[in-house]
């Protein structure tokens, strides 16, 4: 198959049979997506081939699988999710659409992460927490209890540290 790289900026000149990745770690990927969808595109799903994926694994249209991640069993992966290289997935968790995981995460068993959530590069997430829709995660955090939507939070083990604002997406991806 062909593969060609096309800015946003050119939609108009994408093909309407043509299948579709969008590989940026940017809120505003949301907005871009669903303006495609809308004109009837359709995403396809990439999976590195070294991802070692167990039994069960539902994964979303639109996702990005990099290398080395570990995907463990009953495992539900939303749509457009990104799971940056050496993540490790365990069992029964699910991430909610437009989700993405900074490289190096470890996410236990039972976490639920929400829609719209930014997980940063070498966090640590043990069993069964539930963090809540467009929450940010700073890089090396160890997330030990359940954090609420959109929120800040960081540090060892992570704290809220305030409600999310447009500016902290801007500022911090």
């Amino acid at each position: 198959r062909g593969k060609n790289i096309i800015n946003i900026k050119d939609i108009n000149e994408i093909p309407k049979n043509s299948m579709l990745i969008c590989a940026i770690g940017s809120p505003e990927r949301i907005k871009w997506i669903e303006e495609l969808e809308k004109k009837g595109y359709k995403f396809e799903s990439v999976v590195h081939p070294s991802v070692s994926l167990w039994d069960n694994v539902r994964i979303g249209e639109g996702c990005i699988i990099s290398k080395g991640v570990v995907l463990t069993c009953d495992i539900k992966i939303g749509k457009h999710t990104i799971i940056n290289i050496n993540s490790n997935i365990n069992h029964d968790c699910i991430l909610g659409d437009f989700v993405t995981i900074g490289p190096g995460s470890h996410i236990g068993g039972n976490v639920s992460i929400g829609e719209g959530s930014w997980v940063g590069i070498g966090t640590t997430i043990i069993h069964n927490i539930t963090i809540g829709k467009g929450c940010f995660i700073a890089a090396g955090a160890v997330v030990v209890n359940n954090i609420p939507d959109n929120i800040l939070c960081m540090g060892v083990p992570a704290k809220p540290v305030r409600k999310m604002r447009n500016q902290d997406w801007e500022r911090l991806i």
